[in-house]
């Protein structure tokens, strides 16, 4: 899949990460927000005093539960909403939301939005409505259809490019929809659960292609409830609770300082036991299955397996989840990620 994406182009890049040798790394920023904040029609606050920052290669992953303020901040980012409060800056010595000057077409030709609604024209077939998106960031057809044909290719729409979309799944619609947003080669991607949808090949697709723009210093700020998407493509992982950051930092980082329990489920047979004890750990019984959680990690699994044979059930199978993003979200706040009692005008 990498030499498909990578064969997009042999196109030169007008404005793009690898016209200026920028690349990962280095000092400069593609977009900072600095005390955001942003209050719905309602009057309830969507953002209070945002400040994050990113540069060239880096990829930020915004994640809350519903309501959370995910959305509306890429909204704003994307300028899509405007910024009343505090300051947004995209790009080195370029638009700056205290400015009050409108987002010009060529600077929106510089990012990639997906949002988490599809719009497209339903009677236009999917690579007609690929070309008039690169149009609009200024690539004419001549060069975006093959740029389109390959993404098509990747993300596994190829037989459908001249279908109409208004016959498209929902998958689909998302797939044409991350092809649209990467065509123009675009510096800043801005990808609300750029995932949900996806089937597997499509999602190993979607981050392979990720993985080789952000070597070519595309900045990526994506929004997502997924722990392990986020840990394994965020450099930089930003909660959001009520609006409010209440932790950033690089995935590892995050989790290192945090203990948390391994959950280990053992399927059994047999008559489960009403109590099984095992030393630092606590452990449930079900109806076929034993659930135990420790601090202690996988150490606890031969006295475990030892105390569940002694039963005199049968061990059928093992399954051990490590503490994730998710599980030190709700350590932090007491929500859920997945929560969507949180709910607002905007997630």
């Amino acid at each position: 899949m990498g030499t498909t994406e990578r064969g997009l182009g042999d196109y030169t890049r007008d404005h793009g990460p690898g016209s200026n040798g920028v690349g990962p790394g280095g000092d400069v920023t593609l977009f900072e927000v600095a005390g955001l904040s942003y209050t719905y029609s309602s009057g309830r606050a969507g953002l209070a005093n945002v400040s994050l920052q990113a540069g060239p290669g880096e990829r930020v992953v915004i994640m809350g539960p519903n309501g959370s303020g995910k959305s509306t901040l890429l909204r704003l980012v994307s300028t899509e909403l405007p910024a009343p409060r505090g300051t947004l800056r995209l790009f080195e010595s370029g638009w700056d939301s205290t400015s009050r000057r409108l987002a010009s077409r060529r600077l929106r030709g510089r990012l990639g939005v997906v949002q988490d609604q599809a719009v497209h024209f339903e009677e236009l077939t999917g690579m007609e409505n690929g070309l008039f998106f690169a149009e609009l960031y200024g690539v004419g057809e001549p060069e975006a259809e093959p740029r389109l044909a390959a993404l098509f290719s990747n993300f596994g729409i190829e037989a459908v490019r001249d279908v109409e979309v208004g016959e498209y799944s929902y998958g689909m619609r998302k797939k044409l929809l991350l092809a649209e947003a990467l065509v123009h080669d675009p510096e800043l991607l801005i990808l609300d659960e750029p995932t949900l949808g996806l089937d597997p090949p499509s999602q190993a697709a979607f981050l392979e292609i990720l993985e080789d723009r952000s070597a070519c210093g595309t900045c990526s700020l994506i929004a997502t409830n997924e722990p392990g998407l986020a840990r394994r493509v965020a450099t930089n992982v930003v909660f959001l609770s009520k609006g409010e950051v209440v932790a950033q930092g690089a995935p590892e980082e995050l989790l290192e300082g945090f203990g948390g329990k391994t959950t280990i489920e053992v399927s059994v047979t047999g008559h489960t036991a009403d109590t099984i004890a095992v030393e630092g750990a606590t452990v449930m019984a079900q109806q076929g299955r034993i659930v135990a959680e420790s601090e202690m990690g996988t150490k606890i699994l031969p006295d475990l397996a030892i105390a569940i044979l002694a039963t005199g059930l049968e061990i059928l199978r093992i399954d051990v989840r490590e503490p994730d993003l998710a599980d030190l979200f709700t350590t932090l706040t007491g929500l859920h990620i997945a929560d969507s009692s949180v709910r607002g005008e905007d997630g």
